[in-house]
């Protein structure tokens, strides 16, 4: 295998649908397919069926830690809200099982789903960029599965956090504490807060930066903050400028939730166009 640009850790998970049928998902899947679109070499390690390896969009390779089954969600949406249930989890992901190629690239971007791995993990890529989106060290559920997910507050350890160069979450996996993001990014020099229509703010060493929106006709916000949070990996890597790369992620985003799924991602010419047109 060689070593992608882009690596992806996390679950690609197996989304329950209301008609019975399922679909894949999970931050790995909208992150690494964000960053193929963007033409940047994609790799996801994550846990899977290996006689039955998932059916990725083109030029994105995978590594399985064998498991019998997918992590599997599934909505529910009921007069006091959305339900969200875990029928079933993944393997644990670790760092002995990752291929050795994919140890040196550049971009690293763990995203969690049922904790499958600890922060720890991101002390292991010393000399690459390392983005977190930690959903899934959010969540807590009651055995025996299926089960519902609850919200819990996330308290890192302040030193696995400072291996962290960039932390992106939603004003909905904060509950809507921003005092919370402000506190995580005491630690963590790049913090970005989404806020889907309503834009992002970026903190910068602590100081926040408002990110506007651009207009888009909202279809699908599944995986939005996922897209967000890679390009804007993948731009600050190019530029060095965290505003500049924030921008940029916000037009990638505008595109992604205008489709379903991954079905409208852009290629980095149509995002460059979206974001320097007034």
């Amino acid at each position: 295998m060689t070593t992608p640009t882009y690596l992806v850790i996390g679950d690609l998970t197996r989304d329950l649908l209301p008609d019975g049928s399922s679909t894949m998902g999970g931050t790995a899947l909208y992150a690494a397919a964000t960053a193929a679109w963007l033409g940047v070499t994609a790799a996801i390690f994550t846990s899977g069926n290996p006689a039955e390896p998932p059916v990725l969009p083109t030029g994105i390779e995978v590594a399985l830690v064998p498991c019998r089954q997918p992590s599997t969600f599934e909505n529910r949406y009921t007069p006091q809200g959305r339900l969200q249930l875990l029928h079933a989890r993944g393997a644990a992901l670790q760092i002995a099982d990752l291929p050795p190629a994919w140890r040196e690239a550049p971009l690293v971007h763990l995203g969690p789903l049922t904790g499958e791995f600890g922060l720890d993990l991101a002390a292991a890529f010393p000399n690459a960029l390392v983005a977190v989106t930690p959903q899934g060290w959010m969540r807590h559920w009651e055995l025996p599965l299926p089960a519902p997910i609850q919200r819990v507050p996330w308290q890192p350890d302040p030193a696995a956090l400072a291996h962290v160069d960039l932390l992106v979450l939603s004003i909905e996996d904060v509950g809507g504490d921003e005092a919370l993001v402000a506190q995580y990014a005491q630690h963590c020099h790049l913090v970005a807060l989404t806020r889907g229509a309503r834009g992002s703010t970026l903190y910068i060493a602590g100081t926040p930066h408002a990110i506007p929106a651009y207009p888009a006709e909202e279809r699908d916000p599944t995986g939005a903050g996922d897209v967000f949070a890679a390009a804007l990996l993948i731009h600050l890597h190019q530029c060095g400028d965290p505003l500049v790369a924030a921008a940029f992620a916000s037009s990638v985003a505008a595109y992604a939730v205008e489709g379903r799924g991954i079905t409208n991602l852009p290629t980095w010419e149509q995002a460059m166009v979206r974001m320097h047109t007034p």
